[in-house]
């Protein structure tokens, strides 16, 4: 009975393993399989949990640690898996159903381990070799299995690698159209030359079309979603937030006689639609809906939320009548600005948040400058931040 049980055991096991490097590396689902998607959520939990105490620059280093650490430890907890399920085949049948060059009375895990080590790693010393033939076949699975445990995890690696360079290079050229920060003005201006907007539908088309590109890497390769840029502006919260701040300055700013084409392109719906689907994604990727949920604001914290944010639209405004664009005006626009920016503001905290990114360090609505220097230390007690995980 016992070696039937340790032999069904070991299958299920084997079975599993397999199925979690078909949803992790084979299957775009934008969640590892269950061992790889365990293994990477509380890995990131106990960072995350250290990583809150500490000063804002010691966060972003420790967390940053985190994603490059996942792929090489999923990869050896599959291997230890592995090799404790063909271990569980293998136990009751030593040394009956072996030959072994050293003399052994009794049975012993230790030998089973070893075995299965040495043959799913394709070492094969020869001091233990199965002598029935369905033990000989299910040893060289095992060794096909590794192999193509090693191949697979090399493949994984370097994709996952070409899509953070793909984020890199978006978050840049963000980075310096935004003045080197989160200035949206900044942005908008930056294609605004001689009384005229030049560039700027591309900008929002290719922007459209990128953050739509690194969704998908996203589910291609979901252990990105752990991996924390220690500098903000790499971040995908930096990201979203630009495009989605910059699309609902243009549609409530501009002025709408002097720029009604630019309000009514195609290409501003488009992005502000796609930015939208990118962040409600992640969200639910991340399960935050669930995870985390709002601090109950009192009436004060909402007056303020709401003077920080036209605070942060009167310099907008301010910044783009210094460089000669026409707006509407603070009063004008200030209504239609805050109900789009509500729509999107609390998912988008979620996720920042989640991801080990202080609100203001990443929008700059305390203080562009703060949102620009990648190095500076935060107050002890940050604003913004009026969420918190579960427990």
């Amino acid at each position: 009975m016992k070696p039937i049980l340790s032999t069904i055991a070991g299958v299920a096991l084997i079975l599993l393993i397999v199925f979690d490097v078909y949803a992790t590396v084979l299957h775009a689902s934008a969640r590892n399989g269950p061992v790889g998607e365990r293994l990477n959520r509380a890995v990131w939990r106990l960072s995350r949990f250290i990583a809150i105490r500490l000063s804002r620059v010691r966060r972003h280093m420790l967390l940053n640690i985190v994603g490059p650490v996942l792929m090489p430890l999923l990869v050896i907890t599959y291997i230890i898996l592995l090799v404790c399920a063909f271990a569980l085949v293998y136990y009751p049948r030593i040394p009956e159903q072996f030959a072994l060059t050293y003399p052994k009375a009794e049975v012993s895990w230790v030998d089973a381990i070893y075995f299965s080590g040495c043959t799913l790693t394709t070492l094969g010393y020869g001091d233990i070799v199965p002598r029935t033939t369905w033990l000989r076949f299910t040893s060289l699975f095992e060794a096909a299995t590794g192999f193509a445990l090693i191949s697979l995890s090399i493949a994984y690696l370097l994709g996952v690698y070409s899509a953070l360079e793909r984020k890199r290079a978006v978050a840049l050229s963000l980075y310096h159209q935004a003045g080197e920060g989160a200035d949206v003005a900044g942005f908008i201006t930056h294609h605004f030359v001689e009384g005229r907007f030049h560039g700027l539908r591309e900008a929002l088309r290719t922007s459209a079309r990128n953050i739509q590109e690194l969704l998908e890497s996203h589910v291609e390769h979901p252990v990105i979603h752990y991996f924390h840029p220690r500098e903000v502006y790499k971040s995908f919260p930096r990201i979203l937030f630009l495009l989605l701040e910059a699309c609902a300055v243009i549609r409530s700013t501009l002025d709408p006689e002097a720029y009604a084409e630019l309000r009514n392109y195609p290409e501003v719906r488009t992005l502000e639609a796609s930015a939208r689907h990118v962040l409600g994604q992640l969200v639910e990727f991340l399960d935050l809906e669930r995870r985390t949920k709002p601090r109950k604001l009192s009436e004060a914290e909402k007056k303020e939320d709401e003077r920080r944010w036209r605070r942060r639209f009167t310099q907008t405004v301010e910044r783009l009548e210094e460089s000669g664009v026409k707006t509407c005006g603070v009063e004008a626009g200030w209504e239609k600005y805050r109900e789009q920016r509500e729509e999107w503001e609390t998912k988008l905290q979620r996720l920042a948040l989640y991801l080990g990114y202080d609100w203001d360090e990443v929008t700059g609505d305390r203080d562009l400058e703060y949102a620009a220097d990648e190095e500076r230390e935060e107050p002890r007690t940050p604003s913004g931040s009026f969420l918190k995980p579960e427990a």
